[in-house]
C-alpha cells in the first residue's frame, strides 16, 4: 500500500495543475509513488501497491484502462514540470536524442527533448515514434511536432539553445529551426561537406576563419572542431546557426545530460524496458508518470544537498540515486522517516523549485 500523505500531495499538485479526469488523476497519482517505491513500470508490480483493497487481478485491470482510456494533457503536464525548474538568465537549455528498446519483435523509440539541469536533463515533452520508422530514427516531421508541442510550453525567448547529436541533421528540420528563431548546436560526421571538403579534412589546415560562416548543407553556419583524446573518433565536429566555434563545442557538452537521463529511467532508476506496453499512444503515458517520478525524485535530492545533513556515504552518490534510495526507505519506514516525509511533500506541493536545483 501506498503512504495517503504523499499520495494526497501529489494528488494535490496534479489537480491544481490539469484539468483532466479526477479519476483518473488519481491512479495517475497512485502510479507516480508506485514507480519511485518500486523502482519499476512493471504493471504487475504496480497493482500490488494500489491505494486499494481489491483483488490484485482487478488493480492491474484497472491500470490498463488508465492507459487505455486517459486523454493525455501533455500540455498541462509539460507546464507543471517547467514551472518546477527556474529559469537561468539566458534561458531553457535543451537537448534532444532518442531512447530504444526491444519488447519482443517490436522496437519501442521515443523521442525526448530535456530541459538540461546541471549534469541531467529533465524530459519535457516527448512522442514514440510509429514502427514504420526507418531503424527507428526520427523524421523531420517528428522533430518539427515535438518542438511545436515545446513552444506551447516555453516561449522562444525563454530558450537558450538546442542540442543535438548526428542523428538530428537534415536541411528540412534544421531550417525550420532557423526560421522559428531557435539557436542550436549539433555534432556532425566527419564526412560532412564544409564548403565543400569533407570536416575531417578541416582540421588539417588552418584556412577556415573561425568568425566566419561556413556553406553547409545550404546554410550559412559556425562550424568547429576539436580534437577528442580518448574516444571513439579523433576529432569532434560541430556546426551552429548562431554560436561560434569556441562557444558551439562548449554547449554541446551540454546534450549529454540527456544520456544520463535515459540512464535514470532505464536500468540505474525506473527500469523503464520492464514495460509490457507497446502501444505507443500508451507508452507515451507511462512516459509522463516516469517523468514526474523523476522530477519528483530529483527535486527532493537537491533540497537534501542544500541542507547538508548527508553522511560521507551519502555524499558519493548521485543526487537522483540519493533521493530515491531514501525515498524508498522513507515509504517502507514512514514512522522512523516523518521529518523527511514532511520535507519531501513541501518539495512537491511548494510553488517555487529549489533555491539551487542544479546538480
Amino acid at each position: 500500500m501506498l503512504d495517503m500523505d504523499t499520495y494526497q500531495s501529489i494528488l494535490s499538485t496534479l489537480n491544481q495543475s490539469s484539468t483532466s479526469n479526477k479519476a483518473r488523476l488519481k491512479v495517475f497519482a497512485c502510479l507516480i509513488i508506485g514507480v519511485i517505491k518500486s523502482r519499476s513500470v512493471n504493471l504487475s508490480k504496480l497493482a500490488s501497491l494500489q491505494n486499494s483493497d481489491a483483488s490484485q487481478d482487478s488493480q492491474y485491470r484497472k491500470l490498463q484502462r488508465f492507459f487505455l482510456q486517459w486523454v493525455f494533457p501533455w500540455i498541462d503536464i509539460g507546464k507543471m514540470i517547467r514551472n518546477k525548474i527556474p529559469k537561468p538568465q539566458n534561458g531553457y537549455i535543451l537537448s534532444m536524442d532518442r531512447t530504444n528498446w526491444k519488447f519482443g519483435k517490436t522496437h519501442i523509440n521515443i523521442l525526448t527533448l530535456g530541459i538540461v539541469v546541471g549534469k541531467v536533463a529533465i524530459p519535457i515533452t516527448w512522442i514514440t515514434l510509429p514502427q514504420r520508422t526507418k531503424r527507428g530514427n526520427s523524421h523531420s516531421k517528428h522533430r518539427i511536432l515535438i518542438m511545436k508541442r515545446l513552444l506551447k510550453i516555453l516561449s522562444i525567448e525563454e530558450i537558450d539553445f538546442l542540442a543535438m547529436d548526428r542523428e538530428f541533421n537534415g536541411d528540412e528540420w534544421l531550417k525550420w529551426l532557423n526560421n522559428n528563431g531557435f539557436s542550436w548546436v549539433l555534432h556532425i560526421k566527419s564526412n560532412t561537406k564544409v564548403s565543400g571538403k569533407s570536416a575531417y579534412l578541416h582540421h588539417l589546415s588552418k584556412k577556415l576563419k573561425a568568425h566566419q560562416q561556413q556553406e553547409i548543407w545550404g546554410m550559412k553556419l559556425y562550424f568547429g572542431s576539436k580534437k577528442i583524446e580518448q574516444g571513439r573518433s579523433s576529432h569532434l565536429y560541430v556546426v551552429s546557426n548562431k554560436m561560434p566555434p569556441k562557444e558551439a563545442l562548449k554547449a554541446y557538452h551540454t546534450r549529454w545530460a540527456i544520456e544520463v537521463l535515459f540512464g535514470h529511467m532505464k536500468k540505474k532508476g525506473f527500469d523503464l524496458e520492464s514495460t509490457h506496453l507497446s502501444d505507443r499512444r500508451k507508452i507515451d503515458k507511462l512516459l509522463a508518470v516516469v517523468a514526474l517520478a523523476f522530477l519528483f525524485t530529483l527535486g527532493w535530492g537537491v533540497m537534501l544537498k542544500e541542507k547538508n545533513e548527508l553522511t560521507a556515504r551519502q555524499k558519493r552518490k548521485s543526487v537522483f540515486r540519493l533521493a530515491l534510495d531514501l525515498l524508498i526507505e522513507m515509504f517502507d519506514r514512514p514512522k522512523a522517516n516523518k521529518k523527511k516525509i514532511n520535507m519531501f511533500h513541501m518539495w512537491i506541493t511548494s510553488d517555487t523549485e529549489p533555491l539551487i536545483f542544479v546538480v
